[in-house]
């Protein structure tokens, strides 16, 4: 069995070799963003990494402490004994708690619960208690978690947002306290990924991920779930099939990974760096946190004074954009993430998808990639026949809505920056080694993806799975000629609310842009469709970003209406917006209604 294998033991070294060859060349530092080569384990002699000038004492190589903002510093030997070939074994008891913990539900209120509404987020939270047990197929076992316990030592409630809505569910267990922690964590996420077919995208992402030198990944797990609902009466467990565990960000993750527990980590929810009235500090009048999380929520330490100054100076601009990149940022950390998420496709890391960190006493922020499920899809959409996808999402005008990424875009050096590490992570994210990964993968969960209960949903059949599977290696070098596209291609831009009056409808967007200043017309359409038929208003070759509808020629009712940019050369671009009736997505589409 062929087996793509990194050796996280020797990481460090060869990102202190690569450094020192750079630092020894005159070139600029750029961290390493590729795959250990052969050979590397036989690296053992310290190196200066950046992070501090050696000093020789009495024989011994002594690495000064450096600066707390050189560097990320995570502990990649956490990642040590991650086994991907491997499944583990979850054995939950469910169990009717008591009002005074919030627990008295049952396991199918549990699993009713839908956290997903009108295409947006809703806390909607129902636990139950449960005894959580780990093993092997064949049941619990000696010296793993909750072996021998009778007592609950957890809690249950489903996970994911639009995924609750599905029949089959993803669950988080929360350990209590005196329950210990199943590899250093306390918070169990367990993914059934019903919107993949391969059931292995996350696992793919997060281990690919290990490779960046200067963003952190999250340990993954193959798991199989046993359930017993002792609510509904149940004394034996049920096989609930193939799920992916994967570490939660938390204080426990920070300290699991070398960083410092007591910084400041957020969860981002719906977050674009704008000024938001919902993000204030813990101590101003009028602070609401819950209304806070639905933008960005607070995991760490509790003073949002940083992350107000940082929203104040990404939206400076007076302030170079590369001076606020080296003031608040990590500009590796920035350009890694960045470049990972277009080679992999990961489209859905605009303003969902991700953390963000930074120690206590240090001035950076560091960001920290979480949900890679809709990684690498792109086929599996088309096959589906499902969302539409405009071009531009394909490659840097996927972030271009997003104020920090835009004005990072739109700088030649910024740009240049991202595009050599674009190319350096290419040389090992690639065809080849997802390729050789996934049938690693598929060697491991094939048993369990055609076999009960996930036959029944996986809304596939065996040939479409391996169809999907063998070409996802294909779409990382699609996505690698997008990317190098884009840097050529114009971008989008916003259609803003209509403004009517008596006589007319102002409708007005935002101008296309492109790096070397051409020149754009714009064509309106008015419809009362979403698809643009049988059009009621429309103007061609407009140099104005504004147009006035007669209203006359409208009526009353809703009104679809969409603009696309031409430029000097021909080559065109929709707006960023998309409108959705009923299950159906029109991109570059926007309403309104008189």
């Amino acid at each position: 069995m062929r087996r793509f294998e990194l050796k996280p033991a020797y990481l460090a070294a060869v990102a202190g070799i690569l450094l020192l060859l750079g630092l020894a060349l005159g070139a600029s530092s750029l961290r390493r963003t590729s795959a250990p080569t052969e050979g590397d384990e036989q690296v053992i002699e310290a190196v200066d990494d950046e992070r501090g000038d050696e000093q020789e004492t009495g024989g011994f190589h002594v690495a000064e402490g450096g600066d707390i903002d050189d560097g990320l510093n995570e502990d990649k030997s956490v990642y040590a004994e991650d086994d991907p070939d491997s499944i583990v074994c979850f054995y939950v008891t469910v169990r009717y708690g008591s009002e005074a913990r919030g627990t008295n539900h049952t396991f199918n209120e549990v699993n009713s619960a839908i956290r997903f509404v009108d295409s947006a987020h809703v806390d909607n939270d129902v636990y139950a208690d449960a005894l959580v047990q780990v093993g092997n197929e064949e049941g619990p076992q000696p010296g793993m978690l909750g072996y021998g316990e009778t007592e609950s030592n957890a809690t249950i409630r489903v996970r994911g947002n639009s995924s609750t809505t599905m029949p089959q569910k993803s669950y988080k267990l929360s350990l209590n306290d005196e329950a210990g922690t199943w590899r250093g964590q306390s918070n169990i996420a367990l993914n059934k990924h019903i919107f993949d077919a391969t059931r292995v995208r996350n696992k793919l992402y997060f281990d690919l991920a290990k490779n960046l030198s200067d963003v952190p990944s999250e340990r993954t797990q193959f798991a199989r779930v046993f359930i017993k609902d002792e609510t509904s009466g149940a004394t034996e467990f049920e096989d609930y099939g193939l799920f992916t565990q994967i570490e939660v960000p938390t204080k426990k993750y920070l300290a699991n990974h070398g960083l410092d527990r007591a910084g400041y980590l957020y969860k981002v929810i719906s977050f674009n760096f704008e000024p938001n009235d919902l993000i204030k500090n813990f101590d101003d009048e009028g602070f609401d946190q819950a209304a806070m999380d639905t933008v960005i929520s607070c995991r760490g330490r509790e003073d949002n004074a940083r992350l107000l100054e940082l929203i104040e100076a990404v939206n400076d601009v007076t302030i170079d954009i590369n001076d606020v990149l080296d003031t608040y940022f990590d500009r590796d950390n920035y350009f890694q993430w960045l470049a990972f998420n277009l080679l992999m496709g990961n489209r859905d890391t605009t303003m969902q998808n991700y953390y963000l960190y930074s120690p206590l006493n240090g001035s950076k922020w560091y960001i920290i990639p979480w949900d890679g499920d809709t990684s690498l899809m792109r086929n599996e959409y088309q096959m589906e026949d499902g969302e539409k996808i405009a071009d531009w999402e394909w490659g840097i005008g996927n972030y271009w809505g997003i104020v920090l990424h835009q004005r990072v875009l739109k700088n030649d050096r910024c740009r240049e920056e991202l595009a050599a590490t674009v190319e350096e992570m290419h040389e090992w994210l690639n065809k080849e080694t997802v390729d050789e990964m996934l049938a690693d993968y598929y060697e491991t969960v094939e048993p369990y993806l055609y076999a009960m209960p996930d036959y029944l949903n996986l809304q596939h059949t065996r040939e479409e799975v391996e169809s999907i599977l063998a070409t996802m290696g294909d779409e990382v070098e699609e996505n690698y000629a997008n990317f190098v596209d884009s840097l050529d291609d114009p971008m989008p831009f916003w259609l803003y609310d209509a403004e009517p009056n008596e006589d007319q409808v102002r409708l007005s967007w935002g101008a296309a842009y492109d790096f070397e200043g051409s020149s754009f017309t714009y064509d309106v359409v008015v419809s009362r469709y979403p698809d643009m038929r049988d059009p009621l208003f429309s103007q061609q070759g407009l140099s104005a970003t504004e147009a006035s509808v007669p209203r006359e020629a409208l009526g009353d009712g809703e009104f679809y209406w969409r603009v696309v940019a031409t430029r000097s050369d021909g080559q065109t671009v929709p707006a960023m917006n998309q409108v959705g009736v009923g299950e159906e997505f029109y991109p570059g589409v926007y309403s309104f209604v008189l």
